[in-house]
């Protein structure tokens, strides 16, 4: 659909699931209401499902502006992968709401058909993680990422026979190969490119001291080239002897007179003496 129809259509998805909370909240506040639970159940699975269908076409609309099948107009926010990571987030978090209603058999082909979803779009969310580290050059971390995608694809195809969904783990099987070879080129070359820049750097000198270069790296192909930590015995350096300056004044100095001040004492041992019997 057109951007357009797309809004309004989203639009009628956010009055639906407005109505339904409105009518769970009414049926709560209800008193002496037969089937309150199974009323609240129901309009609960109307509100999930709802809320499911509408992320899941803005996740449509997000992926078509990503493959370049929908343009994107003027001033208008562009796509990135980081979008769909978040509305994947939000679906697999509406798929774990919906099993938490009692009403639903734990045991019926519905339940086992929210876990195969759940499985799905995990794989989906997986995938654009894995894009996310592309775009920002982290290239391992995006390989590990496409492994464990792949993973997540068999497990999904092992446990469905829906035909369109296993004709949609098919392609994403195929475009995680191609994504996931781009990024181990990518690493490759990148890891040529160090080794190249590492042999433009000049080779260390021998009879550099460490810590006279402390700010520089230089490349060492053997312990021969290791640089000297420090020479033994070390460089004589001038030291002063004395400090000249202060033996100079010493003899401009004058001391104050301490002569009164040794007598009181003097007399105070004296007197102490007398009194303790020394």
């Amino acid at each position: 659909p057109s951007s357009s129809a797309s809004s309004g259509i989203n639009a009628e998805y956010g009055e639906v699931v407005g109505g339904c909370r409105d009518v769970v909240q009414i049926v709560r506040r209800a008193e002496k209401l037969e089937s309150a639970d199974t009323l609240t159940d129901y309009f609960n699975y109307l509100r999930i499902t709802s809320t499911i269908e509408r992320f899941l076409l803005m996740a449509q609309q997000v992926s078509d502006k990503l493959k370049g099948v929908v343009e994107t107009r003027p001033g208008t926010k562009m796509a990135r992968p980081e979008d769909l990571v978040r509305l994947y987030d939000i679906i697999l978090q509406n798929y774990a709401d919906l099993k938490g209603i009692v009403s639903i058999e734990k045991e019926g082909e519905f339940y086992r058909s929210i876990d195969v979803n759940t499985m799905f779009y995990r794989a989906l969310r997986c995938f654009y993680i894995a894009e996310c580290h592309l775009g920002q050059s982290n290239w391992l971390n995006a390989i590990v990422l496409y492994d464990k995608c792949n993973e997540h694809v068999s497990e999904t195809l092992a446990s469905t026979s829906d035909k369109e969904m296993i004709g949609e783990l098919n392609a994403l099987s195929k475009q995680i190969y191609s994504q996931r070879c781009s990024a181990h080129a990518s690493a490759f070359l990148h890891s040529q490119l160090q080794e190249e820049e590492m042999t433009d750097i000049s080779p260390a000198d021998k009879n550099r001291i460490l810590s006279n270069c402390l700010d520089q790296f230089r490349l060492v192909s053997s312990a021969a080239d290791l640089p000297t930590i420090a020479t033994l015995p070390p460089d004589f350096q001038t030291t002063p002897c004395k400090p000249t300056f202060f033996d100079i004044s010493l003899n401009q100095i004058e001391f104050p007179d301490l002569s009164t001040r040794v007598e009181k004492e003097g007399a105070l041992s004296g007197l102490s003496r007398w009194i303790w019997g020394r």
